[in-house]
């Protein structure tokens, strides 16, 4: 369900970083906390060329240099490789960090990352939360009492650290991962990072052609399938509204986008898989189930093995879910016996759902 409204802290005008920001810059950032399909962990995806519409005269060229602005001042985290951006202080300043359910959403949103980039800007954000102003107190449950709201969002970050692997501070770049003495409740009191120059590069969301000012760290994922060439079939798609991106339509000879860029299962990918969620997973039905989706979808992603990673997550959160559901019990038709299900008895959705274009 879509955000109906953004949560903007009025201590953000007297936080001197943001003052230092133009007029354009704060407009931006504002817009950016405002929008509707922005997750409980503040995660984004970067869409220059919708966003350039949202105002007249505005175009994807000046979008781009106010997001670089804003990268540059730390008020947020962007990886052009991925296409994804994350409002760094979102879950502090938004109150996320103060209710257990929430944070159980965030953790799930956060799933959704797969800049290796944006994970460490998210864990680090994570080590910047003042728990310690959290009620140690014992939840009243129907049964007696439960476990504290600091145990409750304590175990959500926890969970995000071991789904993360705890990365290395963002290991492409010169700058330094680690936060600073006294966190501050405004949206400017980010880690320092530095950064490397780096050249322009096409964007398969239509973004402007313009150099950018650091170099996007790498994913998780190994290295990534091959860029399509340009006789692939297919038009570029420059304004996503359902999450696909790239080329789309299956050429005449049969094959789908994801044959013809030769995706497959490799060791770097299952080591990945194993070091993450362990043995539980049936890798090589995932990935079957994965290329079956892709190749009826007949659509292109830009990154194949990034696209691979999302999947394993869902299916990772979801056999989790099912193994803690408690068994299911109905009754026949003629009331005289009961018969005990499982939860996996009642699946008949799946990870390929969240996928259907």
């Amino acid at each position: 369900m879509a955000r109906g409204h953004g949560r903007i802290l009025t201590s953000i005008w007297e936080d001197a970083d943001f003052l230092k920001l133009d007029e354009k810059e704060q407009r931006f950032y504002l817009f950016l906390i405002s929008q509707p399909n922005l997750n409980h962990a503040g995660l984004l995806p970067l869409t220059l060329r919708r966003w350039s519409r949202k105002a007249k005269g505005l175009t994807s060229a000046d979008v781009e240099k106010r997001l670089q602005s804003l990268d540059e001042a730390q008020f947020i985290v962007m990886d052009d490789d991925t296409e994804e951006l994350l409002i760094r202080s979102f879950v502090r300043n938004d109150g996320v960090w103060r209710m257990p359910k929430v944070m159980g959403a965030m953790v799930s949103g956060a799933l959704e990352i797969s800049s290796r980039r944006l994970q460490v800007a998210l864990l680090t954000e994570m080590d910047r939360i003042p728990l310690d102003e959290l009620s140690d107190e014992p939840t009243k449950m129907r049964g007696g009492e439960g476990p504290s709201i600091r145990t409750q969002v304590a175990g959500h970050i926890e969970a995000l650290r071991k789904a993360f692997g705890s990365p290395t501070p963002d290991p492409s770049r010169g700058g330094s991962g680690t936060p600073s003495a006294t966190p501050s409740g405004t949206p400017s009191d980010t880690p320092a990072e530095g950064g490397d120059e780096g050249g322009s590069k096409p964007s398969t969301r239509g973004r402007a052609r313009t150099s950018r000012a650091h170099s996007p760290a790498p994913t998780p994922a190994p290295a990534p399938a091959p860029s399509p060439t340009p006789d692939r079939v297919g038009v570029e798609v420059g304004d996503e509204t359902s999450g696909s991106s790239g080329l789309a339509a299956t050429p005449p000879d049969g094959d789908a986008p994801i044959d013809i860029d030769g995706f497959e299962l490799n060791d770097t990918m299952r080591a990945w898989a194993l070091r993450t969620f362990g043995a539980g997973l049936d890798l090589d039905y995932e990935t079957a189930q994965f290329i079956d989706h892709f190749r009826a979808q007949a659509v292109r992603r830009p990154n194949w093995p990034t696209e691979w990673q999302k999947w394993i997550r869902r299916s990772a959160k979801y056999a989790s879910e099912r193994a803690n559901r408690p068994p299911l019990r109905s009754v026949n038709g003629t009331g005289s016996r009961a018969e005990t299900h499982t939860a996996d008895d009642y699946t008949n959705s799946s990870v390929e759902d969240l996928f259907a274009s």
